[in-house]
């Protein structure tokens, strides 16, 4: 049985739903203490343009502005977050956070772009053929539970099997992940920030 309930996010930084959904997971992560997260990086070409970004950007007031180079090759970035995840945990999440390429427009296929965004926290290597193993091993597991796109969560609920788990695919399903888990839910964008979003 799973002591507690969790929640697995696969993504690629390419996906623009993935940097709406990881700003928009932190927000409600805040208030549901007693689920355990998990980011797992995964080539998103290896399971599958612009939409409603823009809309979604207005209404959450996450900055937004899709890049000129799109898609870029997402591979070095994610083989580096995999390090990262293995070797300096306690920076990994910073390091997905960063706006480089939905705000700034950088090419993060590029290694000078990536080693400038993340300096001093960039120490490792994502060229060792064991990080490039176990970037492969995330992806194919994220095919093997059906992911066919980024943001994917696995989400397990406390008190049921352990190999029981749910799949909620997109960056608007947080209403009915908190729904399905019984955690609360205080909308899209927290009362503070209200002001500044607009439709």
């Amino acid at each position: 049985m799973a002591a507690r309930a969790s929640i697995i996010c696969y993504y690629d930084l390419i996906s623009p739903y993935t940097f709406m959904g990881f700003k928009l997971f932190n927000r409600f992560r805040k208030q549901w203490p007693d689920v355990d997260v998990t980011f797992q990086p995964i080539l998103l070409g290896g399971v599958m343009a612009k939409a409603d970004l823009d809309r979604i950007s207005a209404v959450t007031g996450i900055p937004f502005k899709f890049p000129t180079q799109f898609p870029v090759s997402t591979i070095l970035p994610m083989r580096l977050l995999t390090v990262l995840q293995i070797h300096e945990a306690e920076k990994y999440e910073q390091c997905i956070d960063k706006d480089e390429y939905f705000v700034h427009g950088h090419n993060i296929s590029q290694a000078d772009v990536l080693q400038t965004a993340l300096k001093p926290i960039f120490k490792s290597d994502a060229t060792d053929p064991e990080i490039k193993q176990i970037f492969k091993q995330n992806t194919d597991e994220a095919i093997a539970r059906g992911v066919f796109g980024a943001p994917t969560f696995i989400v397990k609920k406390a008190g049921e099997p352990a190999e029981k788990e749910y799949l909620f695919f997109g960056s608007d399903r947080f209403e009915m992940i908190a729904a399905f888990l019984g955690l609360p839910y205080s909308g899209l964008i927290p009362k503070d920030a209200a002001a500044n979003a607009k439709l």
